[in-house]
C-alpha cells in the first residue's frame, strides 16, 4: 500500500495563488478591450434622432461600441441601413463611424457612405442628444476605412434626439 504525501499548505496557496492571478487577467483584458469605461451603459439605448436637414433617423447605441442607424431618407435617396461603432470620449460625449450603402435604380452599388458623428448627451441620465456628424463617399472599390482614400464627395450636418423609452 502506498501513501501519499499530502499536498503542504503552500504548494496549496501557490496553486491557487495562480488560478487567482490567470483569473484576474483574464477579467482584465475583458475590461479594457470594452469595459463599461468606453461603453457606459447610459449611453446605450435607441434615440428618436431629428437631423438639420429634416430628415428622421433612429440611432442605436448597443453594448459594447454598436451602432445601427436607419433613416427615413432610405427609401427616396436608395440608400441602406448604417452600422457601426462607437466609443465614449468624454463624460457625456461620444463617437460613432458607421457604413451604408447606396444604390442606383437598379440596384447597382453606387457608393459606400461613411458617417463620423460627435455625440453630447445633453443631460446626466443621457435621455437627450446632440451633435454633428460628417459623411465621406466612397466609390465602390474605394476602402472608406483606410484614412488614405479619398472621398468622392463630403456633407455634413447637426442632429438633436431623444431616448425611446418603454411607456408604461
Amino acid at each position: 500500500m502506498r501513501i501519499t504525501k499530502p499536498h503542504s499548505r503552500y504548494e496549496f496557496l501557490l496553486k491557487a495563488l495562480f488560478i487567482l492571478t490567470i483569473a484576474a487577467y483574464t477579467f482584465t483584458t475583458q475590461a479594457q478591450a470594452g469595459g463599461s469605461g468606453n461603453y457606459p451603459k447610459c449611453f446605450i439605448g435607441t434615440y428618436l434622432v431629428e437631423e438639420g436637414s429634416g430628415t428622421t433617423s433612429i440611432w442605436s447605441l448597443g453594448a459594447r461600441g454598436v451602432i445601427t442607424i436607419t433613416s427615413s431618407a432610405q427609401a427616396a435617396l436608395n440608400f441602406s441601413n448604417a452600422q457601426g461603432a462607437w466609443i465614449r470620449t468624454g463624460k457625456l460625449r461620444a463617437q460613432t463611424t458607421s457604413l451604408d450603402f447606396s444604390f442606383d435604380g437598379d440596384g447597382v452599388l453606387l457608393n459606400i457612405a461613411k458617417v463620423n458623428a460627435d455625440l453630447q448627451f445633453t443631460d446626466k441620465d443621457c435621455g437627450e442628444i446632440e451633435g454633428g456628424f460628417t459623411v465621406y463617399f466612397y466609390q465602390p472599390g474605394v476602402d472608406p476605412l483606410d484614412p488614405d482614400s479619398v472621398p468622392e464627395n463630403i456633407t455634413t450636418d447637426s442632429f438633436t434626439g431623444q431616448r425611446v423609452t418603454v411607456e408604461q
